[in-house]
């Protein structure tokens, strides 16, 4: 595929995260909820980015953008959608941080020149929720490494795809249901899926969410990036993991703190801990494996494989091996072995058991059916995964 993100949201004629910040009491309350993410989840309070010279991939409307001026950093953005650069400029005269931006270049990560007063000249680079778009990682990763200063930091914000089962998922029951009923898009979403988007906050209409998730053609397995490959990748550019949410470092871990672990024992250690975190990627909810298990891995892993297959072409033999590796993973929920509350499992079981009937379902080719039982399942509107991560690279010395 040739077209990227961009394109595609060139051609819907949208800035996909514009929330319309009107007033300085929504300004706030976006910076409140930024500052609990940075702060309580990823470890780098507001005052870190002050006087930080910091570039950002894809600001769109530039309103995380905001956040980063009002905590003191001075920003360069590198936006390609010039029809955004007013909306940006209009929102930094709108709150009076206009001198904090410093420009706004038409260039995307690929696009982005490495020059001499750019390089190795940023102490922080931000780049949320397209980067795993671009394809090979190592078109951005060798970029952001010469880019970024040493003791500087990249901030990545991707979907994963363990975590993503539940996305692929709602994928597939739309694109069938869609099929079935003979109905256009955002009909066959508002039929499947109004209750479950009535169930969670939001700030966006389910159109967005149709344009932005179910007919986007980069929400797909082959796009998202794993996690542990990540760190891999990140440490052979000379990167460290700082921070991530979900966590990727083994909170447990206990040793003497002028202990130095050695580079391949600290991406051990952190490959260990991810693995033994994919059920609770996959559910959104605490299950950790004592230790790591192929045998669920490459189940989990199958189940992505098929999922995604299912999107482009609903094939009842493949609903049907889908359903027969949940029950694999509701085996194992079962069982010992696993860090979970009692409370979580019975709600990721509940999440397995509402899958394997809608399955069922799409299989049968009754959409009253499959209507009804979007609206009413319990667990199927509850239930969403855990798609996006977070993660806080630094340039180590």
């Amino acid at each position: 595929m040739s077209e990227t993100l961009f394109d595609y949201y060139a051609r819907q004629g949208v800035l996909p995260t514009y929330g319309g910040l009107r007033t300085r009491e929504a300004f706030a309350a976006h910076e409140r909820a930024r500052r609990r993410l940075f702060t309580g989840k990823l470890g780098l309070p507001p005052s870190a980015f002050r006087g930080a010279r910091l570039l950002e991939f894809g600001p769109d409307a530039g309103e995380n953008s905001l956040v980063f001026a009002a905590w003191g950093a001075n920003l360069m953005l590198a936006e390609p959608n010039t029809k955004a650069h007013p909306v940006i400029q209009d929102y930094f005269r709108q709150f009076d941080l206009t001198s904090r931006l410093s420009a706004i270049e038409p260039s995307s990560v690929t696009s982005f020149p490495v020059l001499p007063e750019t390089e190795h000249g940023f102490d922080v680079i931000d780049a949320e929720g397209f980067i795993y778009t671009i394809q090979p990682t190592s078109l951005w990763i060798e970029k952001f490494a010469r880019l970024v200063r040493e003791d500087g930091v990249v901030i990545l914000f991707y979907y994963e795809p363990y975590g993503c089962f539940l996305e692929l998922f709602l994928k597939v029951v739309h694109g069938r249901y869609q099929r079935l009923a003979g109905v256009s898009s955002v009909e066959a979403a508002h039929r499947c899926f109004d209750a479950k988007w009535a169930a969670i906050p939001h700030k966006r209409s389910i159109e967005s969410w149709v344009m932005d998730v179910l007919e986007n053609p980069f929400v797909r397995l082959r796009y998202f990036l794993e996690a542990r490959k990540l760190i891999e990748d990140m440490a052979d550019a000379g990167f460290e993991l700082y921070s991530s949410w979900p966590r990727y470092d083994n909170g447990l871990d206990v040793f003497w703190f002028k202990r130095e672990l050695a580079p391949e024992d600290r991406l051990r250690r952190q490959a260990e801990f991810v693995s033994c975190s994919r059920l609770s990627h996959f559910f959104g909810r605490k299950h950790f494996l004592f230790e790591v298990e192929q045998r669920i891995e490459r189940e989990l892993w199958g189940l992505l494989e098929d999922m995604d297959a299912l999107v482009e072409n609903f094939e009842c033999d493949r609903a049907k091996r889908c359903r027969e590796r949940l029950g694999v993973v509701r085996d194992r929920l079962r069982s010992d072995g696993i860090i979970s509350d009692a409370a979580d499992t019975a709600r990721s079981l509940e999440t397995i058991g509402s899958v394997d009937r809608l399955l069922l379902l799409l299989e049968r080719g009754e959409p009253p059916a499959i209507e009804a039982f979007c609206a009413r399942d319990h667990a199927f509107i509850e239930s969403w995964g855990l798609p996006s991560h977070f993660a806080i690279f630094w340039k180590a010395r």
